[in-house]
């Protein structure tokens, strides 16, 4: 009895990180399509969405700031900048920046609330008009999933770059 157990949440922790990848695929190849008002429907209403600054120390590898970020934002801000990148008025994506979002190494724990903590791994290759420069942005994310039906919404998400100074003019892409 207690061999099936084990394979039974063993399958379960499995099936849940092969929802959560799915999720997350999906999710970039909605932003990879600059499909943002397909993508704001992912997220909840209360999302807190940030990109602490790492903060460079000898002997310390992984420090973030706790109060600088590139990015801090809530429902009400992302809905704002997709409206304005929709817009004749988005000079930062004009051209359109091209992106391809790679996420990988998919951990996912489910809560006792129900909820899903994911961390992943994202790549991001980007470019932009016909400059034939481009910038790869690196980073790890932690995310909380919320259960809608079959698949989540995005209750949190941080992104931990991995670059001091990102070598990037501008961070108009979302991660």
């Amino acid at each position: 009895m207690a061999a099936n157990t084990d394979r039974d949440s063993e399958l379960d922790r499995f099936l849940l990180k092969q929802r959560v990848e799915r999720f997350l695929y999906e999710e970039a190849s909605l932003l990879d399509r600059r499909e943002q008002t397909e993508w704001l429907a992912l997220l909840d209403e209360d999302i807190e969405y940030k990109a602490p600054l790492r903060v460079t120390r000898e002997h310390v590898n992984d420090s973030f700031s706790r109060s600088a970020y590139y990015f801090d934002e809530d429902y009400g801000s992302l809905e704002a900048r997709i409206q304005r990148f929709e817009s004749e008025y988005a000079w930062s994506e004009r051209p359109p920046s091209r992106t391809r979002r790679f996420v990988t190494n998919v951990r996912a724990t489910e809560r006792d609330d129900g909820a899903v903590d994911a961390e992943s791994y994202l790549l991001l290759y980007y470019g932009q008009g016909d400059d034939s420069s481009y910038t790869f942005l690196a980073g790890r994310r932690e995310d909380v999933l919320r259960p809608n039906g079959e698949t989540f919404t995005i209750a949190k998400r941080h992104v931990f770059l991995d670059h001091a100074v990102p070598e990037i003019d501008k961070i108009s892409v979302f991660l």
